[in-house]
Formats: C-alpha cells, structure tokens, sequence
C-alpha cells in the first residue's frame, strides 16, 4: 500500500467533513437531533460515532489504550464536534507522515470489548477512511433532507479542487 493513497484518503475524508460541517451549522437543536431511521441516527449522533471511532482507532495506532467512546452528551453541538475532531485531523495526519511501507505492512492489534483483533495496519487505516465514507453519506442524506445538502462530495471533486 502506498502512503500518499492513505493520506489522500484521509484529505478527501477532512474535505468532506468540512463540507457536513459547514451546512450542520446551520440546523436548529431539533434538526440536528431528529432520528431519521428506525435506529434512531440523527445528524449530531452520527457525527459524534464518527468523532469517537476516528479517535479511538488513532489511540489505538499510536499505541496508547483506547479511550471509553465519545458521546452525544460530550459533544452536544456542532461546534463541539469540530473541537474534537480538528485535533485529531492534525494528530492523524502527523502519525500517517511517519509511517514507512514495510510498517504499513506490520500486523496491528487493539483490544475492543476484551478482545484482541489483529490485522495489517494498512487495512485498518483504509477501513477507518471506508467508515468514514458510509456515515458522510448517510448525514448528507439527512442534512439533504433538512433542506442543507453538502452538495457533491464524489473524491472527484476533491481531487479537482472544487
């Protein structure tokens, strides 16, 4: 795997963000806490399990326990939401610079729940990026709904610098 494929992930994956960000800002408390499906996501729930899956995975690579999950009470706002995350974006980023192919490479393991999981630490960070895509997609479609699409957030536009 090569790096700068990781980190353009993760660059697209902090563009986006900031596009959901941008247009949540604008929502009432009532909007960003209305559940839009059966399992009751809402745009602030899902941004906060976003939040608090990119840390606790970061802990987790950088070698240090992984913390108890972020949760909505910790992160009751948008603007708390991006408190948490910006240093992380930072944090993240610094880590992946340091990385050299044949650590990409290595086998990782975090404990979860009492359980050790190993597996190549190239597959995690790609996963973690993938996750990220899934639940960006999601609160675009409820943030859509609630009148304040992201508009496009295809990695193409990225790339293209719109």
């Amino acid at each position: 795997m090569d790096k700068q494929i990781v980190l353009q992930l993760y660059d697209y994956g902090v563009w986006a963000n900031e596009k959901l960000l941008a247009q949540a800002s604008a929502l009432s408390d009532d909007q960003l806490r209305r559940p839009f499906t059966q399992h009751a996501f809402t745009v602030l729930g899902s941004f906060a399990h976003l939040v608090s899956a990119e840390w606790r995975w970061h802990q987790a690579w950088s070698g240090t326990p992984m913390g108890e999950p972020i949760t909505l009470e910790q992160v009751p706002t948008i603007a708390e939401v991006r408190a948490r995350w910006e240093p992380l974006w930072v944090a993240r980023r610094a880590f992946l610079e340091t990385l050299a192919p044949e650590q990409l490479a290595q086998t990782f393991a975090r404990t979860i729940r009492g359980q050790t999981q190993s597996t190549i630490l190239w597959h995690a960070l790609v996963h973690v990026a993938n996750h990220g895509t899934q639940h960006r997609s999601e609160i675009a479609l409820m943030l859509t709904e609630l009148g304040h699409s992201p508009g496009d957030l295809d990695m193409i536009w990225y790339f293209l610098g719109k």
